[in-house]
């Protein structure tokens, strides 16, 4: 008979990175230092905190114990990249096992070797302090090869390169760093607490440090009132910043984020989806020899398969923006209603068969005049019906 699992005692953090969803997480910080971005919905009501150094260490030892535990039971050594499925899923779904064996055991079978330091600015804590849990998380995890983290530029902004230099010796090799516009305009509307000048020196000296580092970009932050000045100024603090990724993650509102109310007072247009390509075409051109890659990996995301180097793939980038804006309206109305809808996840499927343009048409025809001649108003009122 299986006994009831064992309760955690290592804490999680809502997010990571979709890049990072397979990594081991450990939570350095509670929730976020600044908390006034208009457009997260993540840490509203939650109040920043910094875990002591005891905690933290005492959760990476019983990681690793799990790991011992993990590797006892399954007769492998460290060396060992992987583990079997069968092997695995034994563990996972075992209820005699901790929760902290089940987390390990998936994480070994994936074959990972990346750590993420959660929540959303660990590294607003003092560099020393970082520099110590990566030492440690090393020393139990020797193994791992890649320990990343989320950081505001203007926290990077406030770190000496030698702080940085510190932290990347110690073994955090990548930063993921919310720039989501370059635009001042743009970043005063959101409350995003940094102007451009804290972008660029602040993500440029992690990246002087040795950092891989990767920005996020919101497009349609600005509304329909500054999207060019949003794809303009962006695409210019980056081409300085010269990141290795660049991810998109268009700007998406739900009830009780403070942009939202900006919306339903009248004060901001949003683009419709259409709009939101031209603005990432803008952006990709802007961005024409950069010498990292353009990711879009998240479900907010109409177009997923925007993916390619910023010099070698630029026009391939480039044409998969154009053929969309090229189709139809009918069309294209046709694709944005079966993909928010969840029926499609990519345009070369949905362009694949004839028979979807037929399809979905009635409904982005019914979504359209349900909107007043707007089809995003119109999917927000039916999918949405508290937001207008």
């Amino acid at each position: 008979m299986r006994q009831r699992a064992h309760k955690s005692r290592c804490e999680l953090g809502p997010i990571r990175p979709p890049s990072e969803a397979s990594g081991l997480l450990i939570r350095v910080t509670r929730n976020c230092p600044w908390n006034k971005c208009q457009f997260c919905p993540v840490y509203k009501e939650a109040r920043f905190e910094r875990r002591s150094e005891d905690a933290v260490m005492a959760e990476i030892d019983l990681l690793a114990d799990a790991a011992k535990s993990v590797r006892s039971r399954l007769g492998i050594d460290r060396s060992q990249s992987s583990i079997s499925g069968e092997a695995c899923l034994e563990i996972v779904h075992d209820d005699s096992a901790t929760y902290e064996e089940r987390r390990v055991a998936l994480w070994m079978h994936r074959g990972e070797r990346n750590a993420f330091l959660q929540d959303a600015d660990s590294l607003v804590l003092p560099a020393r302090r970082i520099v110590a849990v990566l030492e440690h998380l090393r020393r139990r995890f020797p193994e791992i090869e890649r320990v990343t983290t989320y950081a505001r530029s203007r926290t990077l902004f406030a770190k000496t390169g030698e702080q940085l230099e510190a932290l990347r010796a110690a073994g955090l090799t990548r930063i993921h760093a919310g720039l989501e516009s370059g635009s001042d305009e743009v970043l005063a509307l959101v409350s995003k607490g940094c102007r451009a000048v804290h972008h660029v020196q602040g993500i440029t000296r992690a990246r002087e440090a040795g950092f891989e580092v990767c920005c996020y970009v919101m497009p349609g932050l600005g509304g329909r009132e500054l999207t060019e000045a949003h794809a303009r100024e962006t695409a210019r603090v980056l081409r300085e910043i010269d990141p290795a990724h660049v991810r998109l993650r268009t700007t998406f509102l739900t009830e009780g984020i403070p942009l939202y109310e900006r919306v339903v007072r009248g004060d901001m247009s949003l683009l419709e989806e259409d709009e939101v390509v031209e603005e990432i075409r803008s952006l990709v051109r802007g961005l024409r020899g950069v010498n990292g890659r353009v990711v879009s990996d998240h479900d907010h995301n109409l177009l997923m398969d925007i993916e390619g180097h910023l010099t070698t793939d630029a026009d391939l980038l480039e044409g998969k923006l154009t053929r969309f804006l090229q189709l139809p309206r009918e069309t294209r109305d046709s694709f944005i209603a079966a993909r928010r809808a969840g029926h499609l996840r990519s345009l070369d499927a949905f362009l694949a068969d004839p028979g979807h343009r037929t399809r979905f048409l009635p409904l982005a025809l019914e979504l359209r005049d349900l909107g007043g001649g707007s089809l995003l108003t119109g999917m927000l009122q039916r999918f949405s019906p508290r937001l207008f």
